[in-house]
Order: C-alpha cells, then structure tokens, then sequence
C-alpha cells in the first residue's frame, strides 16, 4: 500500500484552498505539489501516457521513479473506487460533506 500512504500522506495536510486549485487546474504555489497535480493530471488524462520530459521535471521536483508509480496505482485505485461508487451510489459522510465534488 506504498501508492495509497504516498498519496494519503501528500494530500492529508493540504489546505482547502490547495485542493481547490488542484479542482479547477490552477498552478499551486508549492512546488513539489504542483508537479505532482501536473504528473497526476497527465496520467490520468492520456491514460498512463506522459513524455520523459513530463517525467523528468516530475523527478526534478525531488520525487523518484517508486513514486511515478505510487500515483499509477492510486489512479487505478480512485477508478476502481470511482466504478463502484457509480454502481452503489453512496452516501456522503457528513464529515465530507463541505468538500462535495460537482462538476
């Protein structure tokens, strides 16, 4: 579970105003965590496809190769979660609730 403890971790202490932008595709202040949305976002977008360009400027940021493949794995765990949540139709927790993703 390296993938989910990467991804947990990086985004556990963000700021509301930091998942915002990631929301809305804005540049965050935050090095590290820009290029880890930008990585994300490109691999999410292009089905796993990204240039070594994009590759390199991720690993500039500090980050590894181990952690190109932490967010491979949670993008395919959040679309297996994404699936069955489109199935089964849950619930919101209350707790979650201020931060409903709508479109």
């Amino acid at each position: 579970m390296a993938a989910h403890s990467f991804v947990a971790d990086a985004m556990s202490k963000v700021p509301k105003e930091i998942t915002h932008l990631i929301r809305i595709g804005g540049t965050i202040p935050v090095y590290r965590l820009n290029e880890l949305s930008i990585l994300s976002r490109l691999l999410t977008e292009n089905r796993g496809h990204a240039t070594q360009k994009e590759i390199d400027d991720f690993l500039s940021a500090g980050y590894d190769e181990s952690h190109v493949l932490d967010i491979i794995a949670a993008i395919g765990v959040k679309t297996m979660s994404n699936y069955s949540n489109h199935l089964t139709h849950p619930e919101v927790d209350p707790a979650f609730e201020g931060r409903r993703w709508s479109k």
